[in-house]
């Protein structure tokens, strides 16, 4: 007897690293129920981060989804998909209304429980008198659970793409020495270190012999201030808007590690197996935004009593001295090292 196909619909329309934590668990499911089809969709050009599941398909949703009339168009794209169900991986006021017109359109949705009481406890509380919340990978698999799929299985590096691995090369010649990647930004303030601090450690490796380092970022102001660092030194590159995604992950492959801020770049680099250094300052892994599932994912932190200020980050510091972002040169110098076997 022919199986009748299902297609599921997954909304994650907020940034890029929570998009990236939804891999794992779409791989999973791709290759649970192969023979039905899964649709993504997100707002911004994520699609290589799906590649390689061959029943998998991205859609980029418009940004006109801030606002009410983006949203009914949103509701009646996804009906013309005829989804078997719709999981609402967001659960904000927009995927809110979304699901209200899809259940006048009879189609059934499965709507994620983002912790957000315990998350807001944690932030009041701080996290030395709190205790780990569930990893946000875990929640996006419970929803599926919940609606009646089973994500189980090994979850393999993300397949390499020769063409993107061409680029690369084309840009940045063939890998020699050691190629170390540096992502010194995040979305908040309180997720960025001081950028005499970030600049000391980018000066410290630029100056060892047969070392390449690579500068990642995004965002006007970023794509600046990387130029400024990388025209300071001959080995040092800033990779901002001249690679793909594709092409940035597949430079995370080479490189011998990646030094990061608690930002969509662990994210990244864990799927394609990149040693990595993450810096935490405001924000901490007790919230459940720690990279999936790789061993080699290392974090670094300060003892801070009052972290977490935020679920994800802030903009200001009530104590107005951001002590948590009181970490030297010499402190992050010595962990990456480590995660570069640097003896």
């Amino acid at each position: 007897m022919h199986e009748e196909k299902n297609t599921y619909v997954v909304l994650r329309l907020s940034s890029l690293g929570n998009v990236a934590m939804l891999v794992p668990v779409v791989t999973q499911l791709s290759q649970s129920y192969p023979n039905d089809e899964f649709v993504v969709m997100a707002l911004k050009p994520l699609a290589d981060l799906f590649r390689g599941l061959a029943n998998v398909r991205y859609v980029e949703v418009a940004p006109e989804v801030e606002h009410a009339h983006g949203l009914c168009r949103l509701a009646k794209q996804i009906k013309a998909l005829n989804p078997t169900k719709v999981f609402d991986l967001q659960n904000d006021f927009r995927t809110r209304l979304v699901r209200y017109m899809l259940h006048c359109y009879v189609i059934p949705t499965q709507t994620i429980d983002t912790d957000a009481r315990n998350r807001r406890q944690l932030s009041r509380k701080g996290y030395e008198q709190s205790t780990p919340l569930k990893p946000e990978v875990e929640h996006y698999a419970d929803t599926f659970r919940s609606g009646g799929l089973e994500p189980s299985g090994d979850v393999p590096l993300m397949p390499a793409n020769p063409a993107a691995a061409a680029k690369v090369q084309e840009l940045f010649g063939k890998k020699t020495g050691r190629w170390i990647g540096i992502a010194p930004f995040a979305k908040h303030l309180s997720n960025v270190l001081p950028y005499k601090t970030m600049k000391d450690v980018i000066a410290n490796y630029a100056q060892q012999p047969d070392t390449h380092i690579f500068l990642f970022g995004a965002g006007h102001v970023e794509t600046e201030m990387l130029r400024q660092w990388a025209s300071l030194w001959d080995n040092v590159e800033s990779v901002t808007n001249q690679l793909s995604l594709d092409g940035e992950l597949e430079l995370m492959r080479q490189i011998d590690g990646l030094l990061c801020m608690d930002s969509a770049n662990q994210h990244l680099a864990a799927l394609v197996g990149c040693p990595t250094l993450s810096i935490w300052c405001g924000t901490h892994p007790y919230m459940g935004f720690a990279a999936w599932g790789r061993a080699n994912t290392q974090i670094l932190s300060l003892p801070v009593s009052c972290r977490p200020c935020s679920i994800h980050g802030t903009e200001k510091c009530k104590y107005r001295n951001f002590a948590c972002k009181a970490l030297t040169p010499e402190m992050i110098i010595e962990r990456f090292d480590k995660t570069l076997n640097i003896q």
